[in-house]
């Protein structure tokens, strides 16, 4: 007698972009949800092997936190999901394909998946404007807290031993653009560290320095409205701070940022929260988008493309209250939607 072999089934494959707020969270959720389930696999890509409480870069960037308060290994949160570590290069929905690179050595590899959810997040959007790209700090990743806070220390270092006056005040002088949350929690920190670090250099006092928002709306915070927005600025005001409303960047160059109105503020200090785009990935995928970013459904669900999801920062998902409106892009709203997803 010959025994049959009966051959199972292939696992469902589920593959997650993304290690950002949104993915990670819909890693953790998919994995609780399926923990019986041998019949499906998870699979989640990231450029880096770690999560990051990116809310929290500008403690980090103002020695508040270390960074080992905001880190934490991917593979220590999610105990039943694959990780890979590695950038997307390609998404071929029609195919239900993925083309990553792997390691430092860029090795192409191919990933197959049943369902897809996209988390690429978003990107810093310099605007083509000159000299920020390259002279600006954003705030979107560990190295760029790491990077501000050296920028600080090494600042008031040369401005403690600098004898000329129009230098001196360029290396004390702070600007940040943009006055939504990232911005107002940046200057905010930035502020309190620099004038809790002025004692520490003989030669500087608080009348030297300048800390400035440069907000393109009238009131900062408008996700939170006019009243929060208002009393935000009154409280920066009380701590020394200086905000220019109405305001845009128009270039930077290593002596000075120049606003569209004509003002140039001798500074060699500019920290960018002023603009964000969905990943570049993004804009090559055959599906309807609303201001750059993936157009979903209530279920997260991408239309045409029903076994494709996106959340977070690459996601337009419609709030129901207000029409034609989208809920902001927020590491709170980024963790609910990988938990429905």
């Amino acid at each position: 007698m010959i025994a049959r072999v009966t051959r199972r089934p292939r696992p469902k494959r589920i593959v997650i972009l993304g290690g950002g707020f949104g993915g990670v969270y819909a890693a953790i959720h998919l994995e609780k949800l399926l923990a019986r389930q041998s019949a499906v696999e998870i699979c989640l890509v990231s450029h880096d092997n770690f999560f990051l409480f990116t809310p929290m870069l500008h403690e980090v960037a103002a020695s508040d936190l270390e960074i080992t308060n905001i880190v934490n290994p991917l593979r220590k949160l999610l105990h039943k999901v694959e990780v890979l570590v590695g950038d997307v290069h390609q998404i071929d929905l029609s195919a239900k394909r993925v083309s990553i690179s792997r390691s430092f050595r860029n090795h192409p590899q191919q990933i197959g998946y049943d369902h897809l959810v996209i988390a690429l997040g978003s990107v810093t959007n310099f605007y083509n404007l000159p000299g920020i790209a390259e002279l600006a700090v954003p705030m979107k990743s560990l190295s760029n807290a790491i990077r501000l806070r050296a920028q600080i220390l090494r600042h008031l270092e040369e401005a403690n031993s600098e004898c000329n006056q129009t230098d001196r005040q360029a290396l004390l002088t702070f600007v940040v653009a943009g006055g939504g949350f990232a911005g107002v929690e940046t200057v905010a920190a930035l502020n309190d560290f620099v004038r809790q670090a002025l004692p520490f250099y003989p030669n500087l006092c608080e009348e030297m320095l300048r800390v400035m928002l440069v907000h393109s709306g009238p009131v900062i915070l408008p996700e939170l409205g006019q009243d929060l927005g208002r009393y935000a600025q009154k409280v920066l005001a009380r701590r020394g701070v200086e905000i220019r409303f109405n305001a845009r960047v128009k270039s930077m160059t290593e002596e000075n940022v120049s606003l569209v109105d004509g003002l140039s503020i001798p500074t060699r200090n500019l920290v960018w929260t002023a603009g964000a785009v969905s990943s570049p990935l993004i804009f090559s995928l055959p599906c309807p988008k609303e201001q750059g970013r993936l157009l979903v459904n209530q279920f997260l669900q991408v239309p045409d493309w029903p076994n494709v999801w996106a959340v977070g920062d690459c996601a337009f998902v419609p709030d129901i209250r207000n029409p034609g409106k989208s809920h902001p892009r927020t590491a709170q709203h980024a963790m609910r939607e990988g938990n429905i997803v």
